[in-house]
């Protein structure tokens, strides 16, 4: 394993290689453009976790390139930063920039590349209405493989929208979708999580609940939002429970929930998560 200090000197190294390219690039009588040099410094910089110096060199290219795609390569580098330094003034400034460009051009696979980025940004601000709206809309078309694979970008989409839709939307656009149905068995408990729910299986539920939480409190994106999730999902499991009775019982609770009536009078069963 390389020390710290050889990398950067493996770093400065193919600096001065890229800056004797530019020299030689403004020495000759062709016109060219040269932001393309200063791409690749960025992505050295970026490789090399050189946070500062990668956004200045991506900002470079975004102000001076004349090549459309480019710039937006440069954004979408800069989105990369800030979604996994979780920097929120850095992912706002540049969502911003990226909407703009794309009112002037773009084709679908960015505007989608955009929806999951945004989507991520508004996970990191609570906002899983606006997460999963966006998500559910880039599923279809989904190539961020620089963030995740496909299976957690549909746990993704899972969980923003079980706690933020009528149980109506949730099996048309989400349990019921192709894209989820086609990979949701590889994603440990999600489909009996999803499935338990919405039939008003609570047994069944309950027991599918504690893993998917224990991911949850593990998950880069998601962890500090573990008892946001918790109490939504209680609110959203008894309103469901409630509504499917003129009247209720601790007894039929304790059937439902497969526990004792005993049990629900003294605790929460979101409490033993």
């Amino acid at each position: 394993m390389s020390s710290p200090q050889s990398d950067l000197e493996l770093l400065e190294s193919k600096i001065k290689e890229i800056d004797e390219k530019i020299i030689k690039a403004e020495n000759s009588v062709e016109e060219t453009d040269l932001t393309h040099f200063n791409f690749e410094k960025a992505k050295l910089y970026k490789e090399h976790k050189q946070k500062t110096q990668a956004i200045t060199e991506f900002k470079k290219v975004i102000e001076k390139s004349q090549s459309f795609n480019l710039k937006m390569d440069s954004v979408f580098e800069i989105l990369h930063i800030g979604i996994f330094d979780k920097d929120l003034d850095l992912l706002k400034e540049n969502i911003d920039l990226c909407k703009k460009f794309l009112k002037d051009g773009g084709d679908w696979e960015k505007r989608n590349r955009l929806k999951v980025y945004e989507g991520l940004y508004c996970v990191l601000l609570r906002n899983f209405k606006e997460s999963g709206k966006l998500f559910l809309e880039a599923l279809m078309t989904f190539t961020n493989y620089e963030l995740f694979d496909y299976k957690t970008f549909v746990f993704y989409t899972a969980i923003c929208n079980v706690i933020t839709v009528d149980r109506v939307t949730l099996k048309n656009r989400v349990i019921d979708n192709s894209d989820v149905v086609s990979c949701i068995r590889e994603i440990p408990n999600l489909q009996n999580f999803l499935e338990s729910f919405y039939n008003g299986n609570y047994k069944t539920f309950f027991n599918e609940l504690y893993p998917i939480i224990q991911r949850i409190k593990n998950d880069f994106f998601l962890q500090k939002h573990t008892n946001y999730f918790i109490r939504e999902m209680r609110i959203k499991v008894y309103s469901q429970f409630l509504q499917s009775y003129k009247s209720v019982t601790m007894q039929n609770m304790g059937e439902c929930f497969g526990v004792s009536s005993e049990f629900i009078d003294r605790y929460d069963m979101f409490n033993l998560i």
